[in-house]
C-alpha cells in the first residue's frame, strides 16, 4: 500500500489527501507535526534525502516522490478507482 508522510498543517499536504480522497485511494497515513519530533523523521530522510512533505513512497512499484501535483498525477494513473 502507498505510504503517505504529510503533516497536519500543510497546505500541499491537505491537497494530496483531498485528491487521495475523492479519488478514492486507500494508503497509509505517516504524520510529520511540524514541531514535534516525529517517529517517522528518519525513515523519511533515508527514503527520500530530507524531511520535505508531502512524499510519497509506494513499495510495490519502488517509486519514492516528493511535490503534490506529482503526486496527485501518479495515484490518478495507478491507483485511482
Amino acid at each position: 500500500m502507498i505510504q503517505l508522510y504529510q503533516s497536519e498543517g500543510c497546505p500541499f499536504c491537505v491537497k494530496v489527501r483531498v485528491a487521495f480522497e475523492q479519488l478514492g485511494v486507500s494508503y497509509i497515513s505517516k504524520s510529520m507535526p511540524l514541531r514535534v519530533m516525529s517517529p517517522f523523521k528518519e525513515e523519511l530522510i533515508q527514503l527520500g534525502g530530507k524531511t520535505q512533505v508531502p512524499f510519497l513512497y509506494d513499495p510495490e512499484r519502488s517509486v519514492k516522490m516528493y511535490e503534490s501535483d506529482d503526486i496527485i498525477a501518479y495515484v490518478k494513473e495507478h491507483y485511482a478507482k
